[in-house]
């Protein structure tokens, strides 16, 4: 492209930018592509246009923030060229506020679409701001299943609210952990961990084995620390959840029937004194305020740690040209916990930015068939190869995507699948769900400080979530309960 528009040396200014455009455009064009679901979400906009449902020169307004307003543009806009020459429906896009999404939508209504997270929607459905999708998923003939082809890794987890489908999946965000290949297979340390142990060196299947390499590999002054998994009072559920869901056989739960909480219980407890474990075998300002993945991130990129829990995304940026790690770590199955002397593995989902209609958008329905045009198999795959974007995989074809194996690796896709079968969905699944699992997090926090035990850190934060319960009516968060519970793996 760029060679073609160099070429030319006559004709003035104007026509050399007009000439670069019209290249750029044929250039989109050829290397865009949409797949029978993008292409059954246009005829329903046209057919819309000819019945003057909508007029021909309607704008669709998406808000989200910066990470994810690339993924919407695509590669040198592609992804937007094309939806806009497909449709005739220009797309007015807009980057969001840094503000959790049920705080901005309560101050903004100007917009059709925007992106939030599974924890979110049942605040944002109760309070009337997001649409219900299942009557325009069943009135225009769209599918939305977990096909080991091309279907999506575990829309039971990221669509629904109450039995009722509120968002479209646009991201795929479970925790998942990373190790440092080359340390473990070092010859001299497989030797030495041998010898003290008396087992050979290799990824963990429990959380204690898990904990065994945390402490074997934690070498600071060689500038090696254990881990850097997060414990800061925003993210701390995320490292939590998945060592007390795994305390259970088929899944440990938060809550029994009647809404009483299980986690001030042996099981609670004892995920809890694992989450504390790795504290003496990390960066000492691993329990700063503000330090979450801006600050962990880095220092497991830079190959100052054995070992961090993290999203796909992590992938992209170990594996980097400026990572000093690359082609050095490995992703490995979430470790769990002998359960009968079965061994129970799981994780959850933490992060994912999923399409939601704006109950204010003046156009609901192409709002929801724009939502299916981008969360198509072939227009997905093009949004989550955007490098500076943060959407990622959460299709099956995703993961043979050849070009994402160089941004990810092979290795870290073939095995994402995996992860997602074993995910619980994220948090409570509540109304006040920020209200929970920001009383867990924040005595999590307090207890990886040494200000309280994790026994202690259970308790507080059971009878916190007793009131939040009463608060919000214990009879309708056992119905909403009851039905989370069901999205569990089994």
């Amino acid at each position: 492209m760029t060679s073609s528009c160099a070429t030319i040396r006559s004709g003035g200014k104007v026509f050399w930018l007009y000439l670069c455009v019209i290249v750029s455009l044929h250039v989109v064009a050829e290397n865009t592509h949409a797949g029978a679901q993008a292409e059954h979400a246009v005829q329903h906009v046209k057919k819309m246009i000819a019945d003057g449902k909508i007029p021909p020169d309607t704008t669709l307004r998406i808000v989200a923030k910066e990470g994810n307003i690339t993924n919407f543009w695509g590669n040198r806009m592609a992804i937007k060229t094309l939806w806009e020459d497909s449709t005739g429906i220009m797309l007015d896009t807009a980057i969001r506020p840094n503000l959790p999404v049920l705080e901005f939508m309560r101050q903004q209504k100007d917009f059709d679409i925007t992106l939030a997270r599974q924890r979110e929607y049942p605040d944002l459905f109760l309070e009337g701001l997001v649409i219900d999708l299942t009557p325009l998923v069943r009135k225009f003939g769209f599918k939305i299943d977990a096909n080991p082809i091309d279907g999506y890794f575990r829309p039971d987890a990221q669509t629904r609210f109450d039995d009722k489908i509120v968002a479209i999946p646009a991201d795929g965000d479970v925790a998942v952990m990373y190790l440092r290949k080359d340390l473990m297979e070092d010859p001299v340390y497989k030797k030495e961990f041998s010898a003290k142990y008396g087992r050979p060196l290799e990824i963990p299947k429990t959380w204690e084995e898990y904990q065994r390499l945390v402490e074997f590999f934690h070498r600071p002054q060689k500038g090696i620390f254990g881990t850097c998994e997060h414990r800061d009072p925003q993210t701390g559920w995320m490292f939590w959840m998945p060592r007390f869901a795994s305390q259970n056989q088929p899944n440990q739960y938060l809550f029994d029937d009647e809404m009483h909480p299980l986690i001030h219980t042996p099981a609670g407890v004892a995920a809890t004194e694992s989450y504390l474990r790795t504290v003496a075998y990390s960066p000492e300002g691993i329990t700063g305020k503000n330090n979450h993945y801006t600050y962990a991130m880095p220092i497991f990129r830079d190959g100052h740690a054995f070992a961090y829990i993290i999203t796909t995304a992590g992938a992209k940026a170990f594996n980097g040209e400026k990572s000093a790690i690359k082609d050095k770590f490995v992703m490995c199955p979430m470790p769990g916990t002998l359960v009968n002397n079965h061994l129970v593995r799981r994780t959850s989902f933490i992060y994912g930015n999923n399409i939601v209609a704006a109950a204010s958008s003046r156009y609901p329905e192409l709002a929801f068939l724009f939502a299916m045009w981008f969360s198509d198999p072939d227009i997905s795959n093009q949004a989550v190869e955007v490098f500076r974007g943060i959407a990622d995989p959460f299709r099956y074809n995703h993961v043979h995507n050849r070009s994402l194996w160089k941004a990810y690796t092979q290795q870290v896709l073939e095995l994402l699948p995996s992860q997602f079968e074993i995910a619980v969905p994220a948090g409570t699944g509540l109304p006040g769900d920020a209200e929970y699992m920001g009383a867990l997090s924040e005595n999590l926090w307090l207890a990886a400080q040494g200000k309280l035990t994790a026994e202690a850190a259970m308790a507080q934060t059971a009878s916190q979530w007793e009131r939040i319960t009463e608060k919000y009516g214990r009879p309708k968060q056992i119905h909403y309960w009851k039905i989370f519970k069901e999205k569990f793996p089994k």
